[in-house]
């Protein structure tokens, strides 16, 4: 826990959410988010934006939503209280949230749950301070999607989460299409080890520990008793069929 919270408050950490965020990169994507969650969570809700990072997309749901955005980093939720003035930002351990059972109409995360290993403990707290028939929404990147190794393969540069030279992004594509099928029959979390105090470089998920699914997502959510709506963002361009989804959208009802 503590080397989580050193890593997520390094300045070439910090530095990169800022500077990504600033120069609209984040925009692009985070735009998405908000629209996906428009489609289920209705206007006027308490929502909890869950590792909202410099706050951007805290901000953009407060135009429809009232908002709490919680992050595990320090320097970003200073940044976001600087820079947005419509949320209550503070700084969260999402494996242990201050918040009591059931405060929020809707719990979500948008890039976020990929940088988790304990995977179960974050859903089980989105879940515990979700109210009753409220939702629990997690977007996320699908590093598993053979379309990402296919696009990967033809422009490497941005893709060194699943391999830094083609041969490597080769291996990984055969690992996504194995994936591909298998998850939908048993669904199970693929777990890695990055080593993100050596590595050069930051974000594009290169810190990712959890690869995630869509399908590991529902299993766990229709354990709980919950309603699974959606397992895709179609937000999200080329993400409309879900075992090939570029973008997971697992959208849940809590009973």
């Amino acid at each position: 826990m503590a080397n989580d919270i050193f890593h997520y408050a390094t300045d070439r950490y910090v530095n990169k959410v800022v500077t990504g965020q600033e120069k609209g990169l984040k925009p692009i994507y985070l735009k998405k988010y908000v629209k996906f969650v428009k489609r289920y969570v209705k206007h006027g809700s308490s929502i909890l934006d869950l590792g909202c990072g410099a706050g951007l997309s805290s901000d953009l749901l407060s135009e429809d939503y009232k908002v709490v955005g919680a992050d595990l980093s320090k320097p970003l939720i200073n940044y976001a209280r600087k820079h947005f003035k419509n949320v209550k930002f503070q700084v969260e351990d999402a494996r242990k949230l201050s918040f009591n059972d059931e405060t929020f109409d809707a719990v979500m995360a948008c890039g976020f749950i990929e940088h988790i290993n304990e995977v179960e403990d974050v859903l089980n707290e989105m879940l515990r301070v979700a109210k009753k028939n409220g939702y629990v929404i997690v977007v996320s990147p699908n590093w598993f999607s053979p379309f990402k190794a296919m696009k990967a393969f033809i422009t490497p540069k941005g893709y060194e989460t699943i391999g830094r030279n083609r041969l490597q992004i080769l291996k990984w594509f055969l690992k996504s299409l194995y994936y591909t099928f298998q998850k939908p029959i048993n669904p199970r979390y693929v777990l890695r080890n990055p080593d993100i105090y050596g590595e050069e470089l930051v974000g594009d998920d290169i810190d990712m520990v959890y690869i995630a699914n869509q399908y590991d997502l529902k299993r766990f959510f229709e354990k709980k008793g919950c309603k699974v709506i959606k397992i895709n963002a179609d937000t999200f361009a080329f993400s409309s069929i879900p075992f090939l989804a570029t973008w997971l959208g697992v959208v849940a009802k809590k009973a």
